[in-house]
């Protein structure tokens, strides 16, 4: 008898978090893209400006200015990307709103659990007041 194959279904709450997860990746990749272009370019008006001063910096380049237009590509697919990111952010947000998440799934577990934590052993659990334990007797 073949066996079944393994299937994956991610939850919706499973797929805001993973879309939360990429947009703060993305974005942190998008601030250092910036402060790249924004180096490059200064130091392309620096020595645009020791060349007005004086005609020994005529003959001087901006090495990095060459990688000034791959800065710029990576920096708008960065952009789209994160807009398509945040598109699908409101409609998970929009499908889920009122919707309480379930309980995150433990490593190789294949189906949320009851509360585990009352369960484990050796939890610690605070003593009851007076109240509860008057009721109790």
């Amino acid at each position: 008898m073949p066996t079944p194959p393994i299937t994956v279904q991610l939850s919706k709450f499973e797929q805001i978090e993973i879309v939360r997860l990429e947009i703060g990746t993305r974005e942190e990749e998008l601030r250092q893209t910036e402060s790249k272009m924004r180096d490059v370019l200064f130091d392309i008006e620096r020595l645009k400006y020791l060349k007005s001063l004086h005609a020994l910096y005529q003959q001087q380049q901006t090495p990095e200015a060459a990688k000034l237009p791959e800065l710029q590509a990576r920096r708008e697919a960065l952009r789209g990307a994160l807009d398509a990111l945040q598109a699908a952010m409101d409609a998970l947000q929009k499908e889920t709103a009122g919707q309480v998440p379930p309980p995150p799934r433990a490593a190789g577990q294949t189906r949320p659990a009851g509360n585990q934590a009352a369960a484990a052993p050796g939890a610690k659990r605070r003593f009851d007041s007076f109240e509860d334990f008057r009721a109790t007797r």
